[in-house]
């Protein structure tokens, strides 16, 4: 006898960032992965040095430990880029944070000021 699976229904996806005028993300979140967050903290907060020799979830961790309000940065990410995902996007920039996109899911984060650097 066939028994039931219980299917978890999509839970209502965060609100927008306050910083947001336009809601174009139609409800789709990215994931966001532990090496964005850690690559957020690297290149966007300059934290570098701080991060310099750990593994991702430790500097997450070192973040936290910091003050950094991981969640908070998490959803940032995680709107923005379910807006990329919602459209086809591989990548989304805003505010000079640049996302990089793969299968639904927020890989890394670049800045302009990285960009420079491996240009020069």
């Amino acid at each position: 006898m066939p028994q039931a699976v219980a299917v978890a229904q999509p839970g209502t996806p965060s609100s927008p960032p306050p910083c947001c005028e336009h809601d174009r993300s139609g409800g789709v979140r990215a994931r966001v992965t532990i090496h964005a967050l850690r690559r957020y903290g690297d290149r966007i907060l300059g934290m570098e040095e701080v991060l310099d020799g750990l593994e991702d979830v430790e500097a997450v961790d070192a973040m936290q430990a910091a003050g950094v309000p991981i969640g908070a940065v998490r959803r940032w990410l995680a709107f923005y880029g379910g807006v990329g995902v919602r459209h086809g996007a591989v990548g989304v920039c805003r505010d000079g944070v640049g996302l990089v996109l793969k299968g639904g899911r927020v890989v890394t984060v670049v800045s302009r000021r990285s960009e420079r650097r491996r240009r020069a």
